[in-house]
This record gives C-alpha cells, structure tokens and sequence, in this order.
C-alpha cells in the first residue's frame, strides 16, 4: 500500500503540488495524468526514495518491495534470463547464501540453502521469467543471449520483465508499453489485469490507459486529484465539469455593466467652424 500525507513536492524553486493526501490499495492500478512537466516521474522519484519531499509524508512498502523499470542499467555479459530473474531478490539472497555455504563446506548452511530454493521453488521462478520474456516478444533462444546484444528496445522490454519478477507490493511503471508491438501490448494488458497489488502508472496511450486503469489521479494547478472510475469515466467527468465552468463564465460575463458607447464627433459642426475661420 502506497500513502501520501498531505505531501508537497518541488523540482528546483518550482513546487510541483501541495497538500496532497491520497491511498494506493492493493488491486488498483491508477494511472497518473496531466500535462507535462507536471511532476509525475517526481512522484515515482519521491515513493523511491530518491527525493524528499518538501512538506507532508510518503508511507511505502520496502524499498526491496517496490518494483518498477530502471531508467538505465549496464549492459553485462549476462543472458537476458539471468537479468531478469535479478528482480527476485529472495531467489537471488538464497543462491548467494548457497555458493556462501558451498565455498565454506558448511554443510548445516549447505542444507538450509537447498531448503530454501525449494520453499521458494526456484524451477518455477525461472519458469516464470522465461514465460515473461516470451510475452514481451522474446524467443526461446533470445532469452539466453546477453544482454549487450539486445538495442536499446529489446533493453527496454528485459528491464520491464526485471520489474515484473519482483515479489513487491508495489510496482511504478513508466510507458510501458512503449517499444512493444500489438502481440506484447496485449499480452502484458493481460499479465497487469491479474497483478493484485498497487501499481502506479503514467502512460500516454489513451487506448492502454482506457483499457486498464481502475482510478486516475489528476496532477494539475498545484494539487493531485483522485477520480475514481476508469478513463473514460473521468473524461467524461472533465468534459461536464469544463462545460459547467464556461457556462458559469458566460452568464458573470453577461452581468457585467456594459460600457457606455462613445458620442461620435458631430463632423458637420466642426467643418462649419473650420469655413468660418
């Protein structure tokens, strides 16, 4: 679960939003709009960790158990599995403990190690990363390759499938459907539709964002509104809300005293004057 209490944050001398006071329950996916340079890559930026805010509080999980996309990563010698399957932290600490235990010959820990990859099942982690790659585009072959060898696209859709091995209560993604085609759009649409935690989104995909969010937080005029509903609930709502206020204006606007029209010289009056003298 995500809160913000009463939360202000700034970029710069520039406040971005003030007094900010709203929930993020397990099973919502809501989608952060509004224009650009609003502050939403500063609200994920924040829930990391990475800012602090200027006034108010952010309650979030662990920061080990909030996943989202890195916006950059080295390009190891890695095979695109094993990239991914670095987002399982808890597979990740029990391997490390096995080759620990293995090195020292402790054999207690040897045991405790095994123990835990098969509470942990680790055949069907690696089985899930697989499944995951192969719903972005990725062939059974790609998904041993390193990662260097991928463009920046195909990085892209591993750093996405990092984020989705993650076992997190919370998980911020940033376009993601960017750099997929329609097979990999629908597939993750699917994958997303079943996640039953909080998820924080920002998408410029109307179509994606119609489709999948469940609430819509509005940043806009120095405050974050909560619209509860999907997309098209919300710009329908938008669409009402702007006709009522334009209504309002045109009927202040009629109040208004008109101003007195101005008496238009008398020109015959002044060419007499002008023959006479």
């Amino acid at each position: 679960m995500l809160r913000l209490l009463n939360l202000a944050l700034s970029r710069g001398t520039r406040v971005l939003y003030r007094h900010a006071t709203l929930t993020a329950a397990p099973g919502e996916r809501i989608g952060l709009v509004g224009p650009n340079g609003c502050g939403k890559s500063t609200l994920f930026a924040a829930v990391l960790g990475d800012l602090s805010p200027e006034d108010g509080d952010i309650e979030t999980p662990p920061r080990d158990r909030i996943a989202h996309v890195a916006q950059s990563f080295v390009a190891d010698n890695v095979p695109a599995v094993d990239f991914v399957l670095g987002g399982h932290a808890p597979l990740i600490a029990a391997r490390a403990t096995l080759a620990e235990a293995e090195k020292a010959g402790d054999d207690m820990r040897l045991a405790q190690a095994h123990a835990t990859l098969a509470e942990l099942n680790e055949g069907a982690i690696v089985a899930q990363a697989r499944t995951i790659l192969a719903g972005l585009g990725f062939s059974q072959t790609d998904v041993d390759r390193p990662v260097y060898d991928f463009s920046g696209g195909w990085r892209n859709r591993i750093a996405l499938a990092r984020a989705l091995m993650c076992p997190a209560d919370l998980l911020l993604l940033d376009e993601p459907t960017n750099h997929l085609d329609i097979a990999s759009r629908e597939w993750i649409e699917d994958a997303l539709s079943d996640y039953t935690q909080a998820l924080l989104f920002v998408s410029h995909d109307r179509y994606f964002i119609e489709k999948f969010a469940t609430r819509i937080w509005l940043l806009e005029n120095g405050t974050i509104t909560d619209y509860r509903g999907t997309y098209e609930q919300f710009r329908e709502y938008r669409a009402r809300q702007t006709a009522l206020q334009q209504a309002a204006k045109a009927v202040e606007r009629k109040k208004e005293p008109k101003p007195k029209p101005k008496r238009a010289p008398n020109t015959t009056r002044a060419r007499e004057r002008t023959e006479r003298e």
